[in-house]
């Protein structure tokens, strides 16, 4: 197959890579020429080429101290701060474990974002700051009562990192739920987005998250509107009412959420709204749940059969999937292949927070492949052990109003992006239309109120005082009663290693490809799906396809923000192939990528482009296929040194390739999407281990702890411990990552494959 695959590589240009060497700074790019170029038209901004489009990053999941999440983990960062740090101004974080509203260290980006939007959670929007500040004449901190409430969320992390709701907490949401202060909150909010907006140079973007959560099954979407303050609706749609306490199903969340979007933006003169599904490899198998053998389609409203027009509705609004944040990526998981994969695949191991595969008797057997048991070369997950809040098991089945099993936190293959994708083929098939169709963004889910804070070097935490010093990071042993002393195995009641953020990772970007940086524009190319998600780094990625070969300077036009298609001959990312033309075989697929030019730190050049690829069977099953290296660097790719230097070589700066589907068949509905994959480097865990010199052989065999000697206490999350009591040991964990770009997919909708049974 890599021989097929690497004949219909187009070889001879020199952008094509393979012969292209790394450089300090990547030498091709997509900003706009400088000069006006006969053609150019008078845009927004100015002078415009048609058809050119530059690369813009942004963050589009962030909360702020106007979350109720927030406030208690971080409340120094409001939405004001949070836009002014995306424009690349400081902004501070907390310390200790019980006051978050003193900065005691400051960050900035080293580079500015292009766009952002402001999420906080609809739920109890602002409440906390308005309630526990008094409107602004108490200072924050000094009000008991919210102490109390305070603490109290940030002593059960556990269960609130899990998604489950403690008695004390649905109490204060019982309480909470018809707080007018939402209202209050998001005409603050609105006014500050609009304030911040700098057309051609700085976009903001009203929004907020919609954040159901029953049953510890995250059904999350990020709202997003086109236009100004005025073009928006005066309310926010929350999941929580008075009986969410009591009654926990959550059968009709996003029907609810759709009707409300429905009802109030089309109140609103000029409002549009699209959704971004987040955090699906959380949602127990909720969030895309899998056909009833009888009717070939997933429950919707009312637990009933999907309806055509409830299809329409989720198509509508659902546009683009955050295939990586924070709590992990979305794209694929090892263990989680299902019946979907059609052969093999290498690069699905990528910052899994929830996952099946531990090095245990009961892995799926596509696990051993990834952990051997030596934590110097498995990936970090195999060390997450914690159970439920990591470790977890494959839902045996998946319903209506949370009634996932066998266990809670289970997770299935349709909590990830392509299965999903590959499942919506077979929906149109009954249908007529694809529910789940979407484009691809990351962001980072912060809530620090810091969009943009990506990196993995001494990265800061997402979560404030919850993630200010190493064991709050890595991990710590931890007894069910406080009173106890969980450095004392004999009185420690259910001692347990909580692992805590180690298994979170830093969090993406999400990009466009857009002429200009206005709102309507950033916007409108979300809408469209011309757009790409990051793990952290500014690479970008672009992609078209077409019936037929593409020009000779495909990689220098994609390079420049352009393509060679029209919507008669091709596609690019987002968008439809056009009708298969006779005599066409499959279409060829171009992909150019770049390397990150470099911030503060040295970016890393690129090791290859993937392209995956969705359809259905001949028998209409959705099937995946992931086609790796279809073009890739020369030269040995190496893992990082012991002290996470790493050596760039002359691996290139930039990839390209036309390669054309060797397994097409015009009769079926197909997808193809691309990753470009850096050479690899260690991950944030393990460079903080790395920066104190942490040897794991030191640990105490009696309690698994570092003696206090050693200086290296609150870093035994450094380690993958063994034994109990008497017998423990450690051995140093080398996780590394593979940073990578993802590029929305080009869809082909085939005639034939339509057999409505359902209108």
């Amino acid at each position: 197959m890599k021989r097929t695959m690497m004949r219909y590589a187009v070889p001879a240009l020199a952008l094509l890579l393979a012969a292209c060497g790394r450089s300090e700074a990547p030498s091709g790019g997509s900003e706009p020429p400088t000069d006006n170029p006969p053609g150019t038209v008078q845009g927004e901004c100015g002078p415009v080429l048609p058809g050119r489009k530059q690369a813009l990053y942004g963050d589009l999941h962030v909360h702020t101290s106007f979350s109720f999440d927030t406030y208690f983990f971080n409340s120094i960062n409001g939405p004001r701060e949070a836009i002014r740090f995306a424009k690349g101004e400081p902004a501070g974080y907390p310390a200790g474990d019980t006051d978050p509203d003193t900065p005691v260290t400051f960050e900035t980006l080293d580079r500015p974002l292009d766009f952002v939007a402001i999420t906080d959670h609809a739920e109890f929007l602002g409440a906390f700051e308005l309630i526990c500040e008094a409107g602004g004449a108490l200072p924050a901190g000094t009000n008991p009562v919210c102490n109390i409430i305070g603490n109290n969320i940030r002593g059960n992390i556990r269960a609130f990192v899990e998604g489950t709701t403690t008695p004390f907490q649905i109490l204060i949401q019982t309480l909470l739920s018809e707080s007018p202060t939402d209202r209050t909150a998001w005409a603050q909010e609105r006014a500050i987005t609009d304030e911040e907006y700098v057309p051609c140079s700085f976009t903001t973007m009203h929004g907020y998250e919609f954040s159901s959560n029953k049953r510890g099954q995250m059904l999350h979407r990020n709202i997003i509107f086109r236009g100004k303050a005025d073009e928006v609706p005066d309310t926010v749609f929350s999941s929580v009412s008075p009986t969410s306490g009591i009654d926990d199903r959550n059968v009709n969340d996003e029907w609810m959420l759709f009707d409300h979007l429905n009802t109030e933006c089309g109140k609103v003169k000029d409002c549009k709204a699209l959704t971004i599904p987040h955090s699906a490899n959380l949602s127990d198998g909720r969030f895309f749940m899998p056909r009833d053998f009888a009717t070939g389609l997933p429950p919707g409203r009312d637990g009933v059969a999907l309806t055509r027009g409830d299809a329409e509705i989720r198509r509508g609004y659902d546009r683009v999937f955050e295939i990586y944040q924070h709590k992990g990526g979305s794209e694929c998981a090892v263990g989680l292949e299902g019946n979907y994969l059609s052969g093999e695949e290498g690069s699905c191991d990528f910052e899994l927070s929830k996952n099946v595969c531990a090095g245990l008797p009961g892995d799926p057997p596509s696990c051993a492949k990834y952990c051997t048991g030596d934590p110097s070369r498995d990936p970090s997950f195999c060390s997450l052990t914690q159970s439920p809040t990591y470790l977890t098991s494959v839902c045996e089945t998946a319903g209506v109003n949370g009634a996932s099993g066998p266990a809670a936190n289970c997770t299935t293959p349709l909590d990830y992006f392509r299965n999903i994708m590959a499942e919506g083929l077979s929906l149109r098939s009954v249908l007529g239309i694809n529910p789940y169709r979407q484009g691809i963004i990351a962001s980072t889910d912060t809530h620090n109120g810091t969009p943009g804070m990506v990196r993995e070097k001494m990265y800061p935490g997402h979560g404030g005082v919850l993630e200010d010093e190493p064991k709050d990071h890595l991990g710590l042993w931890a007894c069910d009663k406080k009173s106890e002393d969980p450095n004392d195995p004999d009185n420690c009641t259910n001692r347990v290693f909580t692992d805590r953020a180690r298994g979170f990772g830093t969090g993406g970007l999400a990009g466009v490809w857009s002429a200009e940086n206005t709102r309507g524009q950033v916007w409108d190319a979300l809408h469209r799906g011309e757009t790409f998600g990051t793990s952290g780094p500014r690479m970008r990625i672009r992609m078209q396809a077409s019936w037929t070969p593409p020009p000779s300077d495909i990689c220098a036009r994609l390079a420049q923000g352009g393509e060679s298609v029209t919507a008669a001959t091709g596609a690019v990312m987002g968008g439809d192939l056009p009708p298969k033309p006779d005599g066409a075989t499959a279409p060829w697929i171009t992909v150019w990528a770049m390397q990150d030019p470099g911030g503060s730190e040295p970016s890393l050049p690129l090791q290859a482009i993937d392209i995956v690829k969705g359809t259905l069977d001949a028998g209409g099953a959705p099937k995946v296929h992931a086609y790796d290296n279809v073009v890739k660097t020369t030269h040995p790719v190496d893992r990082p040194a012991p002290d996470c230097s790493v050596n760039a070589g002359s691996h290139p700066d930039q990839l390209c390739v036309t390669w054309q589907d060797p397994d097409f068949h015009g009769e079926r509905d197909a997808y193809w999407y691309a990753r470009t994959r850096e050479i690899p480097s260690c991950r944030w865990s393990t460079q903080l281990c790395v920066s104190k010199n942490v040897d794991c052989a030191a640990l105490s065999a009696a309690n698994g702890v570092f003696p206090a000697e050693t200086g290296w206490q609150g870093f035994e999350g450094c380690c993958r411990m063994e034994g109990g009591p008497g017998t423990f040991k450690g051995r140093n964990i080398f996780a590394t990552i593979e940073e990578r770009a993802w590029a929305s997919p080009v869809w082909y909708e085939s005639p034939a494959a339509l057999l409505i049974k359902n209108k």
